[in-house]
C-alpha cells in the first residue's frame, strides 16, 4: 500500500470507528467482525480500541459517584440550622460533599464564624466512614498552609454522629467563579500558583488530596485562595500505608470524573501525580473556561481521559510559553511521564508571573516554538477514538546539538577514557526534553577530523556544538583527577557561548559529567524537570575500577563486530566490571547485549549464548527496573534471539518512554515494527533515529528497505545512494540497489551497473553479497558456466557453507540440464542436510533446502514434507522475516516435483513481498521455466508487460 493509499485507508477508519462508538452510545451491539473486515490492515487498532471502549463500559460500571443530590439526608432531625453543637450556633447550610453537609456557625467563645462539617446519619452508621471521617480531621491537622483550610475541633456526639469544625473562609468557590467571567491571565496564575502551593505542602506531608476540583477551592474577597475538603484525602507517609482504611481498593474508582487522573478512572494505585493531573485539569479550565475533557456522560468524560488530548486550540494566545509546556506535563496519560513534583509547576508559575508580558525571554520564545509545532501535530493526528500512529512524524523544532569526541590530553592509551566520557555526557543531554542530540556514531566520525563548526553543522543540520578536552591524572591510580574542559559554540555566529573546567577526583566522574551536561543545558535555556534532573545526575556505580572496565568495555563494543575479538574483548570487559561491582545494572545490560550480538552475528548460535544474555538483562532488570539500557536489553534479547517481536517491541517502548530521543532506540524499535509488518510505525521511527544519526550509512539503508517493502522504490532508491554516498567502500548499499533494480523493472543491465560502480572502491568476489549478486546475475542471463566458475561463495556461516553451495552447484546444472551433475550434487546437499537436520530439527532454513535437496532426486513426498515443515516452523515462530525465503523454497520444491497448481499458489503469495519478488524477475529466473506455458502463470506475465 502506498503512503497516499495508507492515509486514505486510515481517514476511512476514522470515520467507521466513529460510527461504531456512536452506535454504542445509543445502547445499539454493532458487529466489530464486520469492521476488521473491511479494514484488515487496521486489524490490531480496531480491536485495541474497541477494547477500550469496552474497558470504559466496565469501568463505568463500577464507578463511585459523588453526586450532591445522592448525598442529601432530607430528614428533618439533620437539618442542623438553628441548633447548638457544643459551643456553636448552625447559622446556614453553605455546602455539601461527599462526607456531608457543611454548615456556617458561630463560635460563641471566640465570637468568630466557623464552618461545621457534619456526617449524615446514613454514614454516621458506617463504622468505616466514621474512620474516614476522623482520618480526614487527623490530615488537616497535620497540614499548616495559609493556602490550606484550618481544622479547629472534632466533635463526636454519643449517636456516634461526627462534626469537624473548620476554618470558615468567606468568598465563592473557583467553580463560581470560573463560571461569573473569564479569568484574566494574572488572576489565573495567582490563583494556579497558591493551589500548587498548597498540594505541594501537602504532598510533603505526605497527603494526596484526590479530590482536586474548583468545587473544593474557594476564594477570599481578597484574594487568598484555600483548599478545602480533605474527605477523600490519602496518606502515603510509611507510617500510614498499614493503617489506613480508603476506598482504594483496586478495581474502585474514587473523586470525581471531570478531574480524575486516567489511573483514578481505572480504579488504578494512586500516588501524588494525580493531584498533578487534576491541577492540569484545574488550570486549562481557569484558562478556557471548559473540562478539558468534556463529556455528555460520565462514560464519555471517562473515555476522553483514557483515550483523547485536549483541545489545545481553546488556550488563549496571552498564555506563557512555559505555561502551556507546564499544562502538557501535567496532563501526560502515563504517570512516569508526567510533572515529577507539584513544587514545579509554582517555578513555572511563578516565573511566569515575573516576565514582562512584552518581552518573552530567549527560553519562552523557543518553549513557544516547541509547543506550537506539538498542537499542530496533536491536531493533524489525534482524532475521538483513533490516532493515526502509522503517519511520519513531523520534523523536530528542538535546539540541535552534537557532542563532538572530547579531546585526550592524557597518554594515548587513555583515548578509551575520553570517547567513554563523551559518550556519557551525550547520553545524559539525550535525556532532556528540548534537545534533540545527534547520536554517537555520527559524532563520532568527527573524531580527530579536521572539517571547521560550520561544515560540521551543515552536514549534521546542528544549532550548536559541544567540544572539549578530557585529561586523566595518573590513570593507574584509581582516585586519580580528572580534568574536564567543555565548550559550547553557537554555529549562527561561530560563538563561544560557555566555557569551563570542572576538576574532580575519579570517585566523583559521575558528578563532572552531570554538571557538565545540566550546566550546558542552562546555557541552551533549556528547562530540566524533576525526572529529568535526576537521569543527568544518575550514579551507576561507585566503584571507578568496574566503571574503567565498562569504558573499556564501551570502547570494544563500538567497533565493528565483523571481527569476532572486538565482540569477546567487550564481554570479559563487561564481566570484569560485574564482577566488581555486582550490582552495576548498566554493565549488565551492555554485557546482556554483547551476547546477544555474539548469537546475531553468528559467531557462537548455542541456547547457551542465549541464556547468558537473557540472564545479564534480568539482573539489570532486577537492579534497576526502570532503566533504559536495562529494557533495551531485554528487547534485544527478544527480538534476536527469541523472535519475540511483540515482547521485544513492549521492552523497547519501555526504554523510550525514559529515552525518547536516543536514535539507537528508535532505529532497533523500527526494525521490530518492520518485522511484525508494521511498515509505516517503522519507517517513522527509523527516519526520526535518521534525523539523530544523519552519517549512519545502515540507517539510511534500512529506511530504504522498510520504502521497498511498501512498494516505493523511487523512494528506496533515494536512500540506497543516500547510504552509498555515506559509505562507498561497504559492498551492502550497492547489494541492495542492483536487487531493487532487478525487482523493480527486471534489469539485469542496471543491477550489473550498480555493481561496476562498487569496483571501483570493493573487491566484489571478496565480499560475499556482491559475489552472490553477481552469481545470481549469471543465472538471470544464462550465463552457466560464468556462474559455476563463482563457485564455491563465501558464506557467513562455516555451518551452511557445504550444504548451500552443494545445492547451488545442483540447481546451476539442473538449470543447464546437466542431470547427472544436478543429482549428484542434490545427494551432496542431502547428506549434509540430513545431519544438520538431526542436530538442528526445528531450524526452517535446514528444513527447506533438505526438501529442494528430495526434490532433485526426484523423492517427492519427502521434498514436500520438508518444504511444508520449513514453512510451518517459520510461521509459528513468526518469522516474517524468513516469510519469503520458505514460501519461495516451497514453491521450488512444488515445481521441481511436478505440483504446479501448489506452486503457483505459493508464487501468488510471493509477489506480495514486493521487496524481494516481481513479475519482472518470474520471467527471468529459470527456477521457473516448468511452469511458463500455465495458463496462470502467462496470465501473471502478460500482467507485468
Amino acid at each position: 500500500m502506498t503512503a497516499q493509499e495508507s492515509n486514505k485507508s486510515a481517514d476511512g477508519l476514522d470515520e467507521a470507528l466513529a460510527q461504531f462508538v456512536h452506535a454504542c452510545e445509543r445502547g445499539e451491539h454493532p458487529d466489530a467482525e464486520e469492521l476488521i473486515k473491511r479494514y484488515p490492515e487496521h486489524e490490531t487498532c480496531i480491536r485495541r480500541r474497541i477494547g477500550g471502549l469496552r474497558e470504559i463500559d466496565a469501568l463505568f460500571d463500577s464507578l463511585v459517584q459523588t453526586e450532591p443530590e445522592a448525598l442529601v439526608d432530607g430528614s428533618p432531625e439533620h437539618n442542623l440550622v438553628g441548633h447548638r453543637i457544643g459551643g456553636f450556633e448552625i447559622e446556614e447550610v453553605i455546602g455539601r460533599g461527599g462526607m456531608g453537609v457543611v454548615y456556617r456557625a458561630r463560635d460563641t467563645r471566640l465570637a468568630r464564624s466557623v464552618a461545621v462539617k457534619s456526617m449524615p446519619a446514613k454514614l454516621a452508621r458506617d463504622s468505616g466512614a466514621r474512620v474516614r471521617f476522623k482520618r480526614e480531621a487527623r490530615v488537616l491537622a497535620s497540614l499548616n498552609h495559609p493556602n490550606i483550610g484550618v481544622i479547629h475541633d472534632i466533635i463526636e456526639s454519643q449517636d456516634h454522629a461526627g462534626y469537624l469544625v473548620l476554618e470558615y473562609v468567606p468568598g465563592e468557590t473557583l467553580a463560581e467563579r470560573i463560571k461569573r467571567t473569564p479569568l484574566t491571565m494574572a488572576e489565573v496564575l495567582s490563583i494556579g500558583r497558591q493551589i500548587a502551593e498548597a498540594i505541594s505542602a501537602a504532598h510533603k506531608s505526605g497527603v494526596v488530596h484526590r479530590d482536586l476540583k474548583p468545587g473544593n477551592i474557594k476564594i477570599t474577597p481578597d484574594g487568598r485562595v484555600k483548599v478545602l475538603d480533605f474527605g477523600l484525602a490519602k496518606s502515603f507517609t510509611e507510617e500510614d500505608k498499614g493503617n489506613e482504611t480508603t476506598e482504594t481498593r483496586t478495581g474502585r474508582v474514587i473523586g470525581t470524573p471531570a478531574y480524575m487522573s486516567p489511573e483514578q478512572a481505572r480504579g488504578k494505585e494512586t500516588d501524588h501525580r494525580t493531584d498533578i493531573w487534576s491541577f492540569g485539569c484545574i488550570l486549562y479550565q481557569m484558562l478556557t473556561g471548559r473540562f478539558p475533557f468534556e463529556g455528555r456522560t460520565t462514560m464519555d468524560t471517562l473515555a476522553r481521559i483514557l483515550e483523547c488530548e485536549p483541545d489545545w486550540r481553546l488556550l488563549p494566545p496571552t498564555t506563557p510559553a512555559n505555561i502551556c509546556a507546564l499544562l502538557h506535563r501535567c496532563l501526560e496519560k502515563d504517570p512516569d511521564r508526567r510533572l515529577g513534583g507539584i513544587a514545579d509547576a509554582v517555578v513555572e508559575i511563578t516565573e511566569a508571573l515575573s516576565t514582562p508580558a512584552p518581552t518573552l525571554s530567549v527560553r519562552v520564545r523557543r518553549t513557544a516554538m516547541t509547543v506550537g509545532i506539538a498542537v499542530v501535530i496533536v491536531l493533524s493526528c489525534v482524532s475521538v477514538w483513533v490516532a493515526r500512529t502509522q503517519r511520519a512524524r513531523p520534523p523536530s523544532k528542538e535546539i540541535r546539538l552534537v557532542v563532538l569526541p572530547f579531546e585526550n590530553l592524557g597518554p594515548p592509551g587513555e583515548e578509551y577514557f575520553a570517547d567513554g566520557i563523551t559518550d556519557e555526557i551525550t547520553a545524559r543531554l539525550a535525556s532532556i526534553t528540548g534537545l534533540s542530540v545527534i547520536s554517537r556514531q555520527s559524532a563520532m566520525q568527527y573524531k580527530k577530523t579536521e572539517k571547521n563548526t560550520q561544515q560540521i553543522a551543515d552536514e549534521l543540520r546542528v544549532d550548536y556544538i559541544l567540544e572539549g578536552t578530557v585529561q586523566r591524572e595518573r590513570p593507574s591510580d584509581p582516585n586519580g583527577r580528572v580534568k574536564i574542559r567543555p565548550q559550547l559554540i553557537r554555529v549562527a555566529d561561530d560563538a563561544h557561548v560557555w566555557a569551563h573546567i570542572y576538576e574532580n577526583d575519579m570517585r566523583h566522574v559521575f558528578r563532572l559529567q552531570s554538571d557538565v551536561a545540566e550546566h550546558a543545558a542552562q546555557e541552551l535555556d533549556v528547562l530540566l524537570l524533576d525526572a529529568q534532573r535526576q537521569a543527568v545526575r544518575s550514579v551507576p556505580t561507585a566503584n571507578t575500577e568496574a566503571y574503567n572496565y565498562y569504558l573499556r568495555g564501551n570502547d570494544y563494543s563500538s567497533r565493528p563486530y565483523q571481527d569476532e575479538n572486538n565482540a569477546l574483548i567487550a564481554i570479559q570487559m563487561y564481566q570484569k566490571a560485574v564482577e566488581l561491582d555486582p550490582d552495576f545494572s548498566l554493565a549488565h545490560a551492555r554485557l546482556s547485549e554483547a551476547h546477544s550480538g555474539m548469537y546475531q552475528f553468528r559467531y557462537d548460535r548455542s541456547v547457551k549464548r542465549l541464556e547468558m544474555a537473557w540472564e545479564a538483562s534480568e539482573r539489570a532488570l532486577k537492579l534497576a527496573p526502570d532503566l533504559p539500557e536495562a529494557h533495551y536489553a531485554r528487547g534485544v534479547c527478544y527480538y534476536w534471539g527469541r523472535r519475540d517481536y511483540a515482547r521485544a517491541l513492549d521492552e523497547l517502548e519501555l526504554a523510550r518512554k525514559n529515552r525518547s530521543k536516543d536514535g539507537q532506540f528508535l532505529a532497533m524499535i523500527g526494525y521490530v515494527q518492520r518485522a511484525q509488518g508494521k511498515y509505516e510505525q517503522a519507517l517513522a521511527d527509523m527516519q526520526a533515529a535518521f534525523e539523530l544519526n544523519p552519517l549512519d550509512y545502515r540507517l539510511a539503508y534500512e529506511i530504504g528497505n522498510t520504502f521497498r517493502d511498501l512498494g516505493n522504490y523511487t523512494e528506496a532508491e533515494h536512500y540506497y545512494e543516500q547510504a552509498i554516498l555515506l559509505a562507498p567502500d561497504e559492498d551492502h548499499p550497492y547489494f541492495l540497489k542492483a536487487r531493487l533494480y532487478l525487482v523493480w523493472k527486471g534489469s539485469t543491465d542496471d543491477a550489473r551497473n550498480v555493481l561496476e560502480e562498487a569496483s571501483q572502491y570493493i573487491n566484489l568476489t571478496e565480499e560475499w553479497r556482491t559475489a552472490k549478486q553477481l552469481f545470481e546475475l549469471d543465472i538471470l542471463d544464462g550465463y552457466y558456466e560464468q556462474a559455476l566458475a563463482r563457485l564455491p561463495l563465501a558464506s557467513p556461516s562455516t555451518d551452511e557453507l557445504n550444504s548451500l553451495d552443494a545445492l547451488r552447484y545442483a540447481q546451476v546444472y539442473d538449470y543447464w540440464g546437466k542431470v547427472d551433475l544436478a543429482k549428484r550434487y542434490y545427494d551432496e546437499a542431502r547428506t549434509i542436510l540430513e545431519r544438520q537436520v538431526k542436530e538442528y530439527p526445528n531450524d526452517p532454513a535446514c528444513r527447506s533446502m533438505l526438501g529442494i535437496a528430495y526434490a532433485g532426486l526426484g523423492r517427492s513426498e519427502e521434498a514436500i514434507r520438508e518444504a511444508r515443515l520449513g514453512m510451518e516452523l517459520v510461521l509459528k515462530a513468526e518469522d516474517s522475516q524468513s516469510y519469503f525465503s520458505a514460501a519461495r523454497d516451497l514453491a521450488y520444491v512444488y515445481t521441481k516435483v511436478g505440483e504446479f497448481d501448489a506452486a503457483i499458489d505459493q508464487i501468488k503469495y510471493m509477489l506480495t513481498f514486493r521487496a524481494l519478488f516481481s513479475i519482472p524477475l518470474l520471467q527471468l529466473d529459470p527456477a521457473w521455466d516448468p511452469l511458463r506455458e500455465h495458463p496462470q502463470v502467462q496470465r501473471l506475465l502478460e500482467l507485468g508487460k
